[in-house]
């Protein structure tokens, strides 16, 4: 087992083919699909809240026409990590959740949090999220880095898919998009 938590942090390079990115882009710019704030949940008073206000980024888990083709790819890079892990205890994982994207307009971003997504568990799943999945659909913004362990910029860019642990361990943020819009997507495991 490596000791690096980095080490635990993949980038799959162009692992969503351009012609899906820019079949979800241009799907996703015409706002087809219902936008919403995107806010935390707080357990401790069963709330939830953005944290920036205006400036927390918009989601949307509804479907358009790449979203099969994403879930695959996002199947395919999660069965790939487990395998380069070769920890005993992976494979007993037990699903992924549908695609939920992200847009991050002129000015908005993600707070910095960890990935203990209550919401998902609804009876029917049970369990925390193990890993996180989250992949870039467009190039075409400023600003929007993705930021861990404090200060430590991931790299990836139109296409990659990153995969990383759902855990306390793992805080992560988007830096404020300066200009265009930043698209991506995401799952979590568990």
């Amino acid at each position: 087992m490596d000791m690096d938590l980095q080490s635990y942090v993949k980038v799959y390079n162009k692992w969503i083919d351009n012609k899906n990115c820019d079949l979800s882009v241009e799907e996703l710019d015409l706002d087809l699909t219902s936008w919403k704030q995107h806010t935390y949940y707080n357990p401790k008073n069963n709330e939830s809240a953005a944290i920036n206000y205006d400036n927390e980024f918009d989601y949307s888990f509804d479907i358009i026409s790449s979203t099969p083709y994403i879930m695959k790819r996002i199947g395919e890079g999660i069965n790939k990590y487990v395998e380069e892990l070769k920890f005993s205890w992976m494979p007993h994982l037990s699903g992924y959740t549908e695609v939920r994207f992200n847009k991050y307009s002129k000015d908005t971003l993600m707070s910095e949090h960890v990935d203990h997504i209550h919401s998902m568990f609804d009876g029917t799943r049970k369990g925390i999220p193990s890993l996180s999945c989250l992949a870039l659909l467009d190039d075409n913004f400023t600003g929007g880095e993705f930021v861990m362990f404090g200060d430590k910029v991931i790299e990836f860019k139109k296409g990659d898919m990153m995969i990383f642990p759902s855990n306390f361990l793992y805080p992560h943020r988007v830096e404020p998009v300066t200009s265009g819009i930043r698209y991506s997507c995401v799952s979590w495991v568990w």
